[in-house]
């Protein structure tokens, strides 16, 4: 079968093969968080031209991007999930409703970033974070941050029109959304930092106009997608509010989840600091490296997610089992193959961040423990994504913040002393192995509580 069968909209996702589907799904998922990875990765590369501090000022405000993107995809994990749902039972009207909900909560929350504006909250907030006073490294990673809250409105609208697509079976113009962000960020990065010299907040500023020339062309896109368009500003009627409850109470265990991550990172980018601004500089390398191959999992789960959201709304149980367990053989090879390439040569892709021995030393090191735990993440970010479909996130919250928080900041410590910058990096498989092992528990008791509802109907 030629390779466009596979990249193509699947048909009804309640008919035909399920592999197929998900892998028609799952492809342009991957390649679209693949794309989005890039978008930092593109950023980081340029920056770590700069210098080693530079480089340690981006990885500081990590933790606050992470926090706004927390916001984000809860509204978008529960717009995802609702509309899925909805449509599998028929009602586009509904889920039309829930789009236009989504995206002004959406707008609402993202205002809460207004505040990173201001110099003295910014220098607060990344003192906290690990810059430690450091005048230099406070003032980059303001330049760097400040477009955040500029660009958040915009990474709300592409959020939701996206689940609207993948909704309903689409995940190539999602794709190809990612892209015209990242060929426009990549074509001004060197532009603006080394041109215009405008430094980190040239990288942060190509990421704005990116995404700027990403929200024309998917709201283009959108006029041509019957019963959905998505207006820029819907009109908030009251109609629409009625949805925020049903969308918070899916979305925010969501946000709890990926905010713990900025938690944990906060909390490892606070003892990587005690070792040095190398350390740190290492971390942020090496999870660039890292995405690229955890990535995978990650697509082959935001294709899962609507799937089995639509087919819950069915109620096919069975057809949902048979997705879970397609998406992890997915992910396995996939993970696998790329995985392999990865452990075997790390300097290559290292190297075009012009780290110096150390840093490259502790980078290395790092990914190739980190690549230890690839089982766990596939069994962690499948069975989340079930946990969201099926409007049970706070399983997928609980299982999160083992790894991210419960787990990996003892983790962490306890590595740092008993092993120092070498081997700290220990974390990370453990951490993972933790979270896995509750969202494993989470998902056997939800999977009863789901057969005995669907019984009782």
């Amino acid at each position: 079968m030629r390779l466009k069968n596979y990249l193509s909209k699947p048909g009804n996702l309640g008919e035909g093969s399920v592999g197929l589907i998900l892998l028609q799904m799952s492809l342009p998922a991957i390649g679209m968080m693949l794309l989005n990875t890039l978008f930092f990765m593109v950023d980081t590369v340029f920056i770590s031209w700069l210098g080693e501090l530079p480089t340690a000022a981006v990885s500081l405000t990590f933790p606050v991007n992470i926090t706004l993107f927390a916001l984000i995809e809860g509204v978008a994990g529960g717009a995802t999930a609702l509309i899925g749902q909805n449509l599998g039972r028929g009602d586009a009207a509904t889920a039309r409703g829930v789009a236009l909900s989504s995206l002004l909560l959406g707008y609402l929350l993202s205002l809460m970033m207004l505040p990173m504006l201001s110099p003295s909250v910014s220098a607060a907030v990344f003192d906290r974070l690990g810059a430690s006073g450091n005048a230099e490294i406070l003032k980059m990673s303001y330049g760097y941050n400040m477009w955040l809250p500029l660009t958040a409105p915009l990474i709300v609208y592409t959020y939701v029109a996206n689940s609207i697509f993948r909704c309903q079976g689409d995940t190539v113009t999602p794709l190809i959304c990612m892209g015209i962000a990242n060929l426009v960020n990549g074509v001004l990065d060197p532009i603006f930092i080394f041109v215009f010299g405008w430094g980190v907040g040239g990288a942060a500023a190509a990421t704005f106009v990116g995404r700027v020339f990403a929200v024309v062309w998917i709201h283009r896109r959108m006029k041509s997608n019957a019963g959905f368009s998505l207006p820029l500003l819907p009109f908030p009627r009251p109609a629409l509010f009625r949805h925020w409850r049903p969308i918070t109470v899916i979305g925010l265990p969501v946000t709890l989840s990926v905010g713990s991550i900025a938690l944990g990172f906060g909390a490892v980018n606070r003892v990587l600091a005690s070792f040095g601004h190398h350390a740190v500089a290492a971390w942020m390398l090496a999870i660039r490296v890292e995405d690229f191959y955890f990535t995978v999992s990650m697509g082959v789960g935001s294709a899962l997610m609507p799937f089995l959201a639509f087919n819950y709304g069915r109620r096919d149980l069975a057809r949902m089992m048979e997705g879970i367990k397609a998406a992890a053989w997915i992910s396995g090879v996939m993970m696998t193959v790329i995985g392999f390439f990865i452990f075997v040569f790390p300097h290559a892709p290292l190297g075009l961040f012009r780290p110096s021995e150390r840093v490259m030393d502790l980078a290395v090191r790092s990914i190739r423990i980190s690549m230890i735990a690839y089982p766990m993440v596939i069994t962690q970010v499948v069975l989340s994504s079930a946990f969201v479909a099926t409007g049970r996130s706070a399983f997928g919250t609980a299982a999160q913040l083992m790894r991210s928080v419960l787990g990996r900041i003892p983790a962490v410590h306890f590595f740092a002393w008993r092993l120092g910058e070498r081997g700290i990096w220990w974390f990370q498989p453990v951490s993972w192995a933790l979270g896995a092992g509750v969202a494993w528990v989470c998902f056997v008791y939800m999977m009863k509580k789901i057969q005995r509802e669907i019984k009782k109907e």
